[in-house]
């Protein structure tokens, strides 16, 4: 989310053209914590990151009129990011109980011209572009864009108006993501505290070209509607995983929930004539194979310990993980039994599979 905000900060200072004549250097702007600017109860800054392409000093400022378009340059005292950082350290409370959040500082100018050489008026123009980060762990979240700052005026001697403008840019910044975060603390998925997860099967049937797996309905002939390949092989089944996730927030908590799918698709399952049982077995185990394979990625997802930033990419990444160990045991399940034909390996795979649903309570 990116927000774009202007805010107008005029002071006018109109002095004759004959206070002039004096020369002066301008000293790096020292950043000034009065009082806190508010009190934040849903995070505290945990830091300020320099991400700037330009990192040369921040205020480019008419020294004098006759120097004219020759601005000096000048940073804040102690350095750009230092000085921010501490001057938000101290702008407001620390509670690191709540939420720690980083400042991103993407931009940070200060531009002057001179407006009026007779009058000695300077428009200047401060210029911020910051990103609002969470932090959690290892990562950093990102929440909020805030690209805005103040338009101000000055007399050419008046360079203390310049820290104070500066200062309300800064703050501008930090209220609106307050005020954003408060609105969404408990709306916004990625400031969700909590994870949990809700896990099912999916096992309906619409009579349709999916066949998923359900320990009452075993494969039938029936369902081998595709059109038989050349080969050795006297029936092949097409069968596989899938997973969906749906989720929404509850009081600041993410609510997953996730269907798991094990299925076989008829089309693309096939038997040459007729068959018998003893081959129709070879195939639905083809079929419990998937399924082992989901149960086993059912527990592994109920182990994980989720986050809200990240629960879709560990579950995707250990959904993955699963779609390679079920292909590998679908081929060694074929290469051991010889695609059915050796009756002894195809015997100790039924009971290694019957086992394994058992102790899943699928049988």
């Amino acid at each position: 989310m990116t927000i774009y905000m202007l805010v107008a900060g005029l002071v006018f200072v109109l002095i004759p053209v004959f206070a002039f004549p004096f020369s002066q250097n301008i000293d790096p702007i020292s950043l000034r914590v009065y009082s806190q600017v508010f009190v934040p109860k849903e995070f505290h800054i945990k830091g300020v990151i320099d991400d700037r392409t330009d990192r040369s000093p921040v205020a480019f400022l008419v020294r004098n009129i006759s120097s004219g378009s020759q601005l000096e340059i000048v940073d804040l005292e102690g350095g750009a990011i230092p000085a921010v950082e501490n001057y938000v350290f101290g702008a407001l409370p620390r509670d690191q109980n709540l939420r720690p959040v980083k400042i991103r500082i993407r931009d940070l100018k200060i531009i002057e011209e001179l407006a009026d050489a007779r009058s000695g008026l300077v428009e200047g123009e401060v210029y911020l572009d910051f990103s609002f980060e969470l932090e959690r762990g290892d990562e950093l979240v990102h929440l909020l864009d805030f690209q805005g700052g103040v338009s101000y005026k000055r007399g050419v001697r008046q360079v203390s108006v310049i820290e104070p403008v500066l200062r309300k840019s800064i703050n501008n910044s930090l209220k609106y993501f307050n005020d954003w975060i408060e609105k969404e603390s408990t709306e916004d998925i990625k400031l969700a505290r909590d994870v949990k997860v809700k896990i099912r099967d999916y096992r309906e049937d619409h009579q349709d070209d999916t066949v998923f797996y359900n320990p009452q309905r075993p494969l039938s002939w029936k369902d081998f509607t595709g059109r038989p390949r050349f080969g050795n092989y006297a029936a092949s089944i097409f069968a596989s995983i899938a997973y969906e996730g749906n989720s929404w927030i509850e009081e600041g908590e993410v609510i997953v929930d996730i269907v798991f799918k094990t299925f076989m698709l008829k089309s693309s399952s096939w038997v040459k004539g007729t068959n018998n049982s003893y081959g129709l077995n070879h195939e639905q185990r083809h079929f419990d194979i998937a399924k082992i394979v989901m149960e086993r990625l059912k527990e592994k997802v109920e182990k994980l310990d989720l986050q809200p930033h990240n629960y879709d990419r560990k579950v995707s990444f250990h959904y993955l993980d699963a779609f390679r160990e079920m292909n590998q045991m679908q081929e060694q399940y074929d290469r051991e039994t010889a695609h059915g034909m050796n009756a002894k390996a195809q015997a100790r795979w039924d009971k290694f599979i019957d086992e394994e649903l058992s102790g899943f309570g699928v049988k």
